[in-house]
């Protein structure tokens, strides 16, 4: 034997054991067969499939006590050959079903596999499969398909995280919690939560044995999207502003924040503006494990004996029961952060709003949210935008190079090109009477107040799609077509022509209008503020609504502002066709909303006013007016005026009756006017 070498010739294989694992990458083995039968160790290197020099390696350590096949090479160092099968990998019970530990291993498969059954393989007729036999990933290019079955899934990047399981959240208090990984993504920290179930103060169980009970786990696919990147570490506007002037400046964040929690649900609050929007679907569970109704209210589920698995001796009727309650838990929800400017003469956003402040009906702190309990009833409800917010124009759009292709036809719709502005979503106004413009009142918006028409070239004004919004009741307006305004402001022809002593002409005060035709959309005088939103329907739409139980009604309507509406008519000339199956009781005048409600209206006379009905009808010879209500002396009353005929007539009596007097006024009154006439002339002036 030469020197340097032990048995036999270099290049001969020998069998030896893994002994123990260095912390430089080698493993130590012991030949079965050394000097003095003794086994000799030797560090080698980790048996590798294939290693790179920047760290790159398939393989594994082996296991202490593990069989191996060695060799020495020419410098008398030793290697890892190959691995010897312990006499359990293959048992002579080996089956496809998957009884054994190899059952993944087939003719044409390449399998990968841990002593737990954690698996990966790829085979040519099914594709890659990762995961246990239980649950993986089937990667199938045969097929096209992407599949798993896990029970959880999660996903967490810069714009977002999504929850997609059966429902946990985190109960533990802040003191007891032991959590070593990210309460965010650490798949570690699902081990600290607690599965709710249908009865959320009941443990979940399969089956009822014993004291255990069946509780079915509830399950939920929720998602937030962040508003910027989340490794940016936006907090809040104010502590983002200082960090302009003062890089160096980091807010203090609180050791266990819910925000980095993924059990955290229904919690979107401007205190952390860069949650932008949460969506839910399943079952809503608030982070304290608490089943919801429509108004996020918990529903007592658990906490009555009825309405408890735990303490109902009858299980079944405490299953029917809190079956009963789970229909007013929300199914569906979805929420956006809406974050506002102040209602003062710098309307820009700071600090969250203080939650303790009332006051403007907490508009400031509204968000736009749905909600659909599981019975399907919805809660929707939608904020207003601020004074500088946006203004919802009836517009279409299209694409830079759909228009351009259409406009020189020397390019393909479908061809990624640019333009001067940079600006690909090209606008139009199909507004048919759109004049109501917009301006700024500072130079934050200076050209930018309103977008640019692709056709006209101009400023995109404000409006509705059928008619002039502006020309609204106009014969009410100083812009009446009955009413020439001279240069002092003064009408020059009476209201009511035929009767120029009629009180309506001295006591009508038009209106300056009844639609304003300038909104400004920035700086100090900015009013384009109390907007919720803009539907536009280009087609006919069909309403049915049922009634609720309590009183058979079907609406309401409730309304802090006035309503202004142009409708249209029909191929018959008709406008509005009703029928009331029962009475119609309408009331005018009365105490507004209170100008304490709203700041913005502070100043404006919201007590009680009387109230006046006047109704207009245009006519060929010039407006016939039905006026009730206050008269210009204050007293009530009601004018009928008609530039033609009046007509009363009824089948049974008529009678007439005045604490006053009873005056007829007309150059002949007429008695019996249809056979013998009886006749009263004014000139001369005789009684009768």
């Amino acid at each position: 034997m030469a020197a340097g070498r032990i048995g036999s010739k270099i290049g001969a294989f020998r069998r030896a054991t893994i002994r123990g694992f260095n912390p430089n990458g080698t493993v130590r083995i012991g030949l079965d067969e050394g000097p003095s039968g003794k086994p000799s160790t030797y560090n080698v290197p980790i048996s590798a499939a294939w290693t790179g020099k920047d760290g790159e390696f398939v393989g594994g350590y082996p296991e202490k006590g593990q069989s191996v096949v060695v060799s020495q090479g020419q410098s008398g160092e030793w290697y890892i050959v190959s691995f010897i099968n312990s006499n359990d990998t293959f048992s002579a019970s080996f089956v496809s079903s998957g009884s054994t530990k190899m059952s993944a291993l087939r003719p044409g498969r390449a399998l990968l596999q841990s002593k737990n059954g954690v698996r990966l393989f790829t085979d040519p007729n099914i594709g890659i499969q990762a995961g246990s036999a239980r649950s993986f990933m089937h990667i199938n290019p045969i097929r096209d398909i992407i599949s798993h079955n896990f029970d959880s899934e999660y996903s967490f990047t810069e714009a977002s995280r999504h929850i997609n399981q059966p429902i946990k959240r985190d109960l533990s208090d802040n003191l007891s919690r032991n959590v070593l990984g990210s309460t965010l993504d650490s798949q570690a920290y699902d081990s600290s939560l607690f599965s709710v179930g249908m009865d959320p103060l009941t443990a979940i169980c399969p089956r009822t044995v014993g004291s255990t009970i069946r509780n079915l786990p509830l399950v939920e696919d929720r998602e937030i999207i962040y508003e910027f990147a989340r490794s940016f570490r936006f907090t809040t506007d104010d502590d983002e502003s200082a960090k302009y002037d003062d890089p160096t400046i980091s807010s203090q964040q609180p050791k266990v924040s819910r925000r980095n929690m993924r059990s955290d649900a229904f919690s979107l609050s401007l205190e952390h503006p860069n949650h932008l929007m949460e969506t839910i679907k399943g079952t809503g569970v608030d982070a304290f494990g608490n089943i919801l109704d429509i108004n996020r209210s918990p529903l007592p589920i658990g906490r009555t004996e009825p309405l408890s698995l735990r303490k109902n001796t009858s299980k079944s009727d405490a299953f029917n029961l809190i079956r009963g309650q789970h229909r007013k838990a929300i199914a569906y929800h979805f929420e956006i952060n809406a974050r506002k400017g102040g209602i003062d003469d710098e309307p820009v956003p700071s600090a969250p709003p203080d939650i303790n402040k009332i006051d403007n009906y907490a508009r400031d702190r509204s968000r736009l949210s749905v909600d659909i309990d599981k019975e399907g009833q919805f809660k929707i409800n939608i904020p207003a935008s601020s004074e500088i917010g946006n203004i919802p124009l009836l517009t279409r759009h299209e694409s830079f190079s759909v228009v351009d292709a259409k406009k020189t036809g020397e390019i393909h719709p479908d061809e990624f090109v640019r333009n001067e502005d940079k600006q690909d979503i090209l606008l139009e106004s199909f507004a048919g009477k759109a004049i109501i413009g917009l301006s700024a009142s500072n130079d934050d918006l200076e050209g930018f107040a309103s977008p640019i028409d692709r056709n006209t070239g101009e400023p995109i004004k404000y409006g509705t799609a059928f008619h002039d919004i502006t020309k609204v009741c106009i014969s009410f307006t100083e812009n009446s077509p009955f009413l020439d305004a001279s240069l002092d402001g003064e009408p020059t022809r009476d209201f009511i022509e035929y009767y120029p002593e009629h009180h309506l002409n001295t006591s009508f005060t038009p209106l300056e209008k009844i639609v304003s035709d300038e909104i400004i959309i920035s700086g100090p005088d900015a009013d384009a503020g109390g907007r919720s939103g803009s539907i536009n329907l280009d087609g006919f739409l069909s309403l049915n609504i049922g009634a609720n139980t309590v009183d058979r009604q079907s609406m309401w309507i409730d309304t802090a502002g006035g309503i202004v509406a142009n409708i249209g008519r029909d191929l018959r000339n008709v406008s509005y066709a009703g029928r009331f199956d029962g009475d119609v009781f309408m009331e005018i005048g009365g105490a507004g909303i209170g100008n304490t409600f709203d700041s913005r209206f502070a100043e404006v006379n919201d007590g009680q006013r009387l109230g006046n009905l006047q109704v207009h009808v245009l006519t060929s010879n010039g407006v016939m007016v039905f006026k009730m209500g206050t008269n210009e002396n204050g007293s009530a009353g009601v004018d009928i005026s008609s530039p033609g005929n009046i007509t009363i007539s009824c089948q049974q009596d008529m009678f007439f009756k005045a604490v006053g007097a009873i005056k007829f006024d007309a150059n002949m009154i007429m008695f019996h006017a249809e056979d013998a006439k009886r006749v009263v002339q004014k000139i001369p002036n005789k009684s009768i």
